[in-house]
């Protein structure tokens, strides 16, 4: 899919929405909240596109075992920590909070924390190192496009 590099804002302009997910996905979230994209037609169909896949990105799995991923909130702040993927059938941690799903998804520090780089910047670094081999992985515009365009990547919305 042809992604329409931004021409609003100042942090994000001439960066197109799969590369705003791997480097400020607070962002986009607060953006898809707040109606920004709906002021920008020409975006609002590709940030729809982008939030429905990066809310079901699927869980690479290994032979023999089934994974899920498992959120780790911090107890005081309530905050997101870290995300794991763990085998389904492992007891979930006792000592902190977590949650469990079958499906990555990018808007999770967000939705429990309405403001937290921090976590954001945490869930996009685990990501890079569960999908790429390597949390700082050079998220390049062509490896973030071709990230959102392979459909193998998510589970099926109905798209």
């Amino acid at each position: 899919m042809p992604w329409t590099p931004l021409d609003f804002g100042k942090k994000h302009r001439g960066k197109t929405l799969p590369q705003v997910l791997f480097t400020d996905p607070d962002w986009f979230f607060w953006a898809c909240e707040n109606g920004v994209f709906d002021d920008h037609r020409a975006f609002l169909e590709e940030a729809r596109l982008i939030h429905a896949r990066s809310t079901s990105i699927l869980i690479p799995q290994h032979e023999g075992e089934l994974r899920v991923v498992e959120y780790v909130v911090h107890q005081p702040t309530g905050k997101f920590l870290r995300f794991d993927l763990v085998e389904s059938n492992r007891p979930q941690e006792a000592t902190s909070s977590t949650f469990r799903s079958e499906v990555i998804n990018m808007s999770f520090p967000r939705a429990i924390a309405p403001y937290d780089k921090r976590g954001c910047r945490s869930l996009v670094k685990r990501l890079k190192y569960h999908l790429f081999g390597n949390e700082s992985a050079r998220m390049a515009k062509d490896r973030c496009e071709a990230f959102f365009d392979d459909l193998a990547n998510f589970r099926e919305s109905g798209e």
